[in-house]
């Protein structure tokens, strides 16, 4: 995102025709719609003039600027020193003189861009998305640096891993924040209900639709439809998205004439799409569509050094401050997460309303112990470390269709596979 404030209207254009190819630009050639401009977006870089028409000039165009995080290139066909001094002293990183713009702006608004860039991610791992992961830094990093504007993204690890967080974190950077932002959890709806809520529906297309409703995908035109949990959906009602993802169109129920949406599809799954694959549950060819881009979240106890600086960064969104205790401190280091940052978030939460101001290793416990015992007298019986271990990695759904598949293969082989004698 690019803002020019230049007066001479001649070279306004040669500078927008300069910097397209960098990204989207915004121009103004006087500075009380630059000042509106820079008040209501968001830019990467502000372009401008030091020595135009009006008062206030562009020196105040670069405190604003400056304000609001922009980097700050200034051009001017002035050799006087003090106006330069001055423009270093309100924050422009380079003065340039208009007589060699053509062949210098290129250059130093790229690595303005660049710099923008690694601030902006610096910024994302100390304030948005915590780790100290080096992998997962690096992964995101990509992400965030590339465009993948129109390609899929998958997001797959345990339950709790902060796949929703990361998905949304991706939309507002990579898309802007005035870019749609439609969320979706198809595990919680049910089947025959997910078709109206992804394609949207005529009025009188069924009972209860008593006027006409746009689904996920038209409210996603131009920005990202963010589907989560998409290993639970049905095969019937995956075929119809395969073909909204490959054809950009859809019907809506009821509907005579297709409906097109310019959406970028991320979804997200704790499940193992390879296995649920095996088990006919899921079509291969909807997988690899999903999976242009793929990144895995890895479980906390895969990312144990992230742990303290996570405790760090929940206490600082509680509104209670409080102080925990090096020896708590080391249980929570030592403590295996099952629930991983999610299990983290709520605990410190409740330390926050629960615990003392100075947290002992006694009031984490005590917080602690009641999740350990509910862990442990639900899953008591017949479930085994195996059965567990499944369930974290894939999900019930997923394990609940296990069994019914072996159920019906076993019952299948002892009847010598004589569906009247099962019955």
């Amino acid at each position: 995102q690019i803002l020019i404030l230049e007066d001479d209207n001649y070279f306004l254009l040669r500078l927008r025709d300069m910097r397209a190819p960098f990204g989207f630009v915004e121009t103004a050639t006087e500075w009380p719609l630059a000042k509106e401009l820079l008040s209501s977006n968001v830019y990467d870089v502000v372009v401008t003039d030091i020595n135009l028409d009006q008062i206030p000039d562009g020196m105040q165009v670069l405190d604003e600027a400056r304000r609001q995080g922009a980097m700050r290139l200034v051009l001017t066909s002035s050799t006087n020193e003090e106006l330069i001094t001055e423009a270093y002293h309100r924050g422009a990183q380079h003065v340039l003189g208009k007589q060699s713009a053509q062949e210098t702006v290129p250059a130093y608004l790229n690595g303005l861009i660049h710099q923008r860039h690694q601030r902006q991610i610096e910024q994302v791992f100390d304030q948005r998305f915590p780790t100290t992961d080096l992998t997962l830094k690096g992964q995101v990093t990509k992400l965030l640096t590339m465009p993948w504007q129109g390609r899929s993204l998958l997001l797959t690890g345990p339950t709790g891993t902060g796949k929703s967080v990361l998905g949304k974190l991706m939309a507002e950077l990579v898309f802007g924040i005035n870019a749609p932002f439609v969320h979706l959890n198809c595990s919680e709806i049910p089947d025959n209900l997910l078709e109206s809520e992804l394609f949207g529906h005529e009025k009188g297309a069924f009972t209860g639709a008593d006027q006409k409703r746009e689904g996920k995908l038209k409210l996603a035109d131009g920005g990202v439809l963010f589907l989560d949990e998409v290993g639970t959906m049905s095969v019937a009602m995956q075929q119809k998205l395969l073909k909204a993802i490959e054809e950009k169109t859809f019907y809506p129920i009821g509907a005579s004439k297709p409906e097109k949406s310019r959406f970028t599809l991320i979804t997200a799954t704790c499940e193992d799409l390879f296995l649920k694959i095996q088990q006919g549950t899921f079509r291969e060819d909807l997988y690899f569509r999903l999976a242009g881009l793929t990144l895995r979240l890895p479980s906390l106890s895969e990312r144990n050094s992230d742990i303290l600086l996570l405790v760090r960064y929940f206490m600082t969104q509680t509104h209670r401050k409080f102080v925990i205790q090096p020896e708590a401190m080391s249980l929570l280091q030592s403590h295996s997460w099952p629930g991983n940052i999610r299990e983290l978030r709520q605990v410190v939460a409740n330390l926050a309303d629960e615990g003392n101001g100075l947290v002992t290793v006694e009031d984490l416990r005590s917080i602690l112990n009641p999740v350990n015992q509910s862990r442990a007298s639900k899953t008591e019986g017949i479930i085994n470390d195996d059965i567990r271990h499944f369930v974290k990695d894939n999900g019930l759904r997923a394990y609940f269709q296990l069994i019914e598949r072996q159920l019906a293969e076993e019952t299948l082989k002892r009847h010598d596979g004589k569906i009247t004698s099962c019955m």
